[in-house]
């Protein structure tokens, strides 16, 4: 049977609005990114390598959920022993929370906001990225798509938050799980600074995440690699997310 052009028309436009607008892309990476532990548990190997090659391995425990409607992540050291017990939590938001807990000094602080561009525990990783490091959703714009390691994704772009060390940030997102595969970021002069890429995807029961991802420091020349070494589904409570909670362990 042939359908009219005026219904053909109607259908049309409904494919049309079931592509996602730069904010939900902007939104849903954001989401599935930071490994997409939330009800999980995991236990990950951060390689980090300097620009002359010398290395240092740390072995952590991390975990997130959502509390209170926003995004909460928990990691606490394991290795080495010069770090273990030393546990950080973050809250999402446009200005972000982040904790530490000092095991030696017996004592949670808050890390300022002035601290936030710096490295956490030694990685190419800083404490903006365990918050709120990515664009404003409300100023993201959506660029062509491009192929990441033969994966269809989407471009967004757009100025991250105003606490972020970060100027401009240019997300590819997977179009399959969400996931973003590639993310590169510029200063706040526009300088080209951190390249972040997944090295490999991991599939656990109904989830996929990145199994395996490096964060590149293109002016050190550093690089931080995080590897999921084990993943639970044993969710941790609420209580555990919260600055009491990092000091019980």
């Amino acid at each position: 049977m042939k359908l009219p052009s005026s219904v053909l028309l109607v259908l049309s436009a409904g494919l049309a609005s079931a592509e996602p607008t730069a904010a939900e892309i902007s939104r849903q990476g954001r989401e599935h990114g930071s490994l997409n532990l939330v009800g999980l548990q995991a236990e990950l190997r951060l390689t980090t390598r300097s620009k002359e090659g010398r290395e240092k391995v740390q072995v952590v425990r991390s975990a997130s959920r959502m509390v209170q409607g926003r995004s909460a992540s928990l990691a606490r050291f394991l290795e080495p022993a010069g770090v273990a017990g030393v546990a950080v939590l973050s809250l999402a938001g446009a200005a972000g929370e982040v904790s530490l807990y000092l095991p030696k000094l017996r004592k949670v602080r808050r890390v300022a906001a002035g601290e936030r561009a710096k490295s956490f525990m030694d990685t190419d990783f800083s404490y903006a990225d365990l918050g709120s490091a990515g664009a404003r959703d409300a100023d993201v714009r959506k660029l062509a798509d491009e192929k990441v390691d033969g994966r269809e994704a989407w471009v967004v772009a757009g100025m991250a938050e105003e606490a972020s060390p970060y100027g401009n940030v240019k997300v590819w997102v997977d179009k399959q799980t969400w996931v973003p595969l590639k993310a590169e970021y510029a200063d706040k002069e526009g300088q080209p600074f951190k390249a972040y890429r997944v090295v490999s995807l991991k599939k656990f029961k109904e989830r996929v995440l990145a199994g395996d991802a490096v964060m590149e420091n293109l002016k050190t020349g550093s690089s931080t690699r995080v590897e999921v070494l084990k993943l639970e589904d044993t969710p941790l409570p609420e209580e555990a997310f919260s600055e009491r909670g990092l000091e019980r362990g």
